[in-house]
């Protein structure tokens, strides 16, 4: 599938992985739907990437909570409305939390449950929500009934989840993290079994060491400490280089069913 002229959906799109993505996707002529919590981050970027493109509006900005249906409903319509004609492409879903704690702390407390829930509900849930309507619009474009998907059937579009080398190796106090990533490695081969019938691809990303907003959070120590277990290159990914990734998938179909790491052969210790 080709990145120009479709549209693409990105959860996260106004930082990190997701406006690394967005403008990747933006550069090579894609319509790009920023849907971020933070609206005025969102409407930013849209404004800037806009600036660049001769007067064309191929960016739009919407605050969507990804695991509201209605947000979500409501974000694709918006596209629909701004966008007339242009078919949709797919989504990337990069919005995502992480919240550290042991299953039971030093005190002997246990973990919070409510903490717990929020994280696997915005990390699995949210990326399972926008999954599942990217893909019922996406089946709007087709102008004849559908039938099983056979050697003839175009690559219609893809679906790009991102988890992380923590549902494989979690670290200490990634216990709600590594379950919700987990649950998105877990989902990846049904969802693409699922949507085969129509045509449609879903493939996951799962990046190790990535300079995210929620990793530059983290202090210095911490870092240091993180990138021990790095091999090479011995340091952060970078937006970019996870775009490429996703650039990398749109444009090849035997890319389906399948988690891609992006670790740079790190393997992550106990912490």
């Amino acid at each position: 599938m080709k990145i120009q002229d479709h549209i693409w959906y990105v959860t996260g799109g106004a930082s990190g992985l997701g406006e690394g993505t967005v403008r990747h996707l933006h550069a090579q002529g894609g319509y790009v739907a920023i849907w971020d919590i933070s609206e005025d981050q969102a409407e930013e970027l849209a404004k800037d990437l806009n600036g660049k493109s001769g007067g064309e509006k191929r960016a739009i900005a919407a605050r969507v909570d990804i695991v509201d249906e209605e947000d979500v409903s409501a974000a694709i319509k918006k596209c629909d409305e701004a966008w007339s004609g242009k078919v949709v492409g797919g989504c990337v879903n990069c919005g995502g939390v992480g919240m550290a704690g042991k299953i039971i702390n030093g005190d002997g407390e246990p973990f919070d449950l409510d903490t717990f829930r929020t994280v696997v509900e915005i990390n699995l849930i949210g990326t399972f929500n926008v999954s599942r309507l990217t893909a019922a619009r996406i089946v709007r474009d087709v102008s004849k009934p559908i039938a099983k998907a056979d050697e003839n059937t175009p690559d219609r579009g893809v679906i790009i989840n991102t988890a992380s080398v923590a549902a494989f190796e979690g670290q200490t106090g990634q216990v709600s993290y590594s379950a919700s990533k987990g649950g998105v490695v877990g989902m990846t081969l049904p969802i693409a079994r699922d949507l085969a019938w129509f045509g449609i691809r879903n493939m996951t990303l799962a990046p190790a060491l990535f300079s995210t907003p929620m990793m530059e959070r983290l202090p210095e120590k911490a870092k240091k400490q993180i990138l021990k277990g790095a091999e090479f290159p011995p340091r952060f990914g970078l937006p970019t280089e996870f775009a490429h990734a996703v650039a990398a998938i749109i444009e090849n179909p035997m890319m389906n069913g399948s988690t891609i790491r992006l670790d740079g052969a790190t393997r992550l210790g106990k912490l």
